[in-house]
C-alpha cells in the first residue's frame, strides 16, 4: 500500500462500503452529502475498480457510522473489531531520499537564531546535488554563512497511517552566480517580496525514514 492511495481491489472494499450504505438505508445521494464527494464518485467506489485516497477512505468511514478499519480489514461484522493496523518504520536508501526531494518544491530549513531554534518553510528546487533558495538580504539566514542547517521534508497520509520524511544536515552558504541563475528559474517564493539572495545547501548527511501501516 503506498503513501497516498489504497487499492480498492484489497478484500472487496467497495462492495463493503455498499454494503454498509445499504444496511444503514442510505442512499449514494445522501452518502455523498455527508462525504462532500459526488454521488457518480460514490457509485464508482462501490460498483468499478478506483483509488481511493485516504481522505476518501476516513470520510467515508465517518459518513457510514464505521471506522477505517473495519472498512478496509477482513469481512467481519461491523462492530465486530479486528486487529489495528502494524506500522513498520523503515530507513531510506540515499537514492530513494533524493528522489522525493527532487520531485518536491516545498521543505523546511531549521538553523540557530540569535537567541532560540529557528524551523520555517521555503521553496527551493535541488540542483547539481545542492538545495536552493531564495530568501531577502536582510534576512537572518542570509547572515548565516557556513554554518550547520538541517532541511527537512514530509509527507502523510493520517487515513492509510502511512508517510515518509527526509532530513538533509549540512551548511548553508551563499550561492554562485550560475547557482543562483538556476534559483531564479526554478523557484518562486510563495511568501512573495524581494527576495534576492541566493543561497545553498551542502548536504554532507541524507537519511529517510518511512511508516508503513499493514
Amino acid at each position: 500500500m503506498d503513501t497516498r492511495s489504497a487499492a480498492a481491489a484489497t478484500s472487496g472494499l467497495g462492495s463493503r462500503i455498499q454494503h454498509r450504505r445499504l444496511a444503514l438505508g442510505l442512499s449514494t445521494a445522501e452518502v455523498a452529502e455527508r462525504t462532500g464527494l459526488s454521488a457518480r464518485r460514490i457509485e464508482h467506489i462501490e460498483t468499478r475498480p478506483f483509488v481511493l485516497t485516504g481522505a476518501e477512505l476516513v470520510q467515508l468511514a465517518h459518513a457510514l457510522d464505521s471506522t477505517v478499519d473495519d472498512l478496509t480489514g477482513p469481512h467481519t461484522p461491523f462492530g465486530v473489531r479486528r486487529a489495528p493496523l502494524t506500522p513498520v518504520l523503515q530507513p531510506m536508501r540515499r537514492d530513494e531520499c533524493l528522489a522525493l526531494v527532487e520531485a518536491a518544491d516545498v521543505g523546511r530549513i531549521a538553523y540557530r537564531g540569535a537567541d532560540e531554534l529557528v524551523v520555517i518553510p521555503v521553496n527551493y528546487c535541488y540542483h547539481d546535488n545542492l538545495i536552493l533558495f531564495r530568501t531577502a538580504a536582510d534576512s537572518a539566514v542570509a547572515q548565516y554563512d557556513l554554518e550547520p542547517i538541517a532541511f527537512e521534508l514530509d509527507s502523510f497520509d493520517e487515513g492509510m497511517h502511512d508517510g515518509w520524511s527526509v532530513l538533509i544536515n549540512g551548511k548553508v552558504r551563499p550561492a554562485t552566480d550560475l547557482e543562483s541563475d538556476a534559483a531564479y528559474g526554478r523557484v518562486e517564493p510563495w511568501a512573495g517580496g524581494r527576495r534576492d539572495t541566493c543561497l545553498a545547501i551542502e548536504p554532507h548527511q541524507i537519511t529517510g525514514r518511512r511508516i508503513r501501516s499493514w
